[in-house]
């Protein structure tokens, strides 16, 4: 994966040369500091050593860019530890808004609890759009969503209905505006080479999708050897499964509601158990003529 400290860099408001305008010198031990916005939340990053802000960089969320707002929603801070008397090499210590995340030898897990936590915050604090954990395809100007929570199997439909001609929006969640929906990546996951050909349309150097209304919303949770029959969903189940996934649903719930209804409006929802993804994402196109 490219460093997204060397694209974000490109931006006019960083200057021609971006280590010199990416790293700035903090009092104290802190040598490379930026501030961040996606989906309008602003976050700070600092760290005492380099390398360690460029594996940072990478883990940023999609639709990631600088931003000269000084408030911010947290404060990310990675310090490099010097070995105790009973450790045989330094530690690394992540900091949100200075209480300590984790302390641990590896550095990968740093990044990964950074990731995890940037990710529900953006999704958590979006002032202007509903998060919900969820699948997303476009498909003949509309958007497939497919609720779902961890291990529900929605990344794998996700998948097929791309090997069927759908356009991948985000295996993780779908971003709400209004009854419509954008992407959350600007690429296909790294997911094992699949058997069909996913095609030109899913090519990692293309733009991320446009944003399109929600035309079908799916709760197809996967069970082994199942045979897909959905049917319709009602009104007031819908709204109640659609909350039970929406990230802001406990800080924000009359947003939430507000967006989900505007949905509502739109769209039709169906439920079903199913089994092979292959099978469903075809039979569920050819519906969806």
């Amino acid at each position: 994966m490219e460093n997204i400290g060397a694209l974000l860099a490109q931006e006019d408001a960083w200057g021609q040369d971006s280590t010199k305008e990416r790293l700035t010198v903090d009092e104290g031990s802190w040598v490379a500091r930026g501030r961040f916005t996606a989906f309008g939340v602003p976050w700070e990053i600092r760290s005492d050593d380099v390398s360690a802000y460029n594996s940072l960089l990478d883990r940023l969320p999609p639709g990631s860019s600088p931003t000269v707002i000084k408030t911010t929603a947290r404060r990310y801070s990675f310090r490099t530890l010097s070995p105790t008397l009973s450790e045989t090499e330094p530690s690394y210590l992540l900091e949100a808004d200075g209480r300590p995340m984790l302390r641990t030898s590896d550095a990968g897990e740093i990044a990964e609890a950074f990731e995890g936590d940037l990710k529900c915050l953006v999704a958590e604090r979006s002032p202007r759009r509903v998060f919900l954990r969820a699948g997303v395809v476009g498909w003949r100007d509309r958007a497939i969503v497919i609720a779902g929570g961890p291990r529900s199997g929605k990344s794998t439909l996700v998948r097929a209905l791309v090997a069927c001609g759908a356009t991948y929006f985000s295996e993780e969640y779908a971003v709400l505006r209004g009854s419509t929906v954008e992407a959350y990546s600007s690429c296909l996951p790294s997911w094992p080479a699949p058997q069909v050909s996913l095609g030109a349309w899913v090519d990692e150097g293309a733009r991320a999708p446009k944003p399109v209304p929600v035309g079908v919303v799916l709760f197809a949770p996967y069970q082994p050897g199942a045979v897909f029959k959905p049917k319709m969903v009602s009104p007031g189940k819908f709204m109640l499964g659609m909350f039970r996934y929406a990230v802001a649903s406990q800080r924000n719930p009359e947003r939430v509601l507000r967006t989900l209804e505007a949905v509502l409006r739109r769209c039709n929802a169906l439920e079903g158990v199913r089994g092979d993804a292959a099978c469903v994402a075809s039979d569920l196109l050819d519906r969806l003529v």
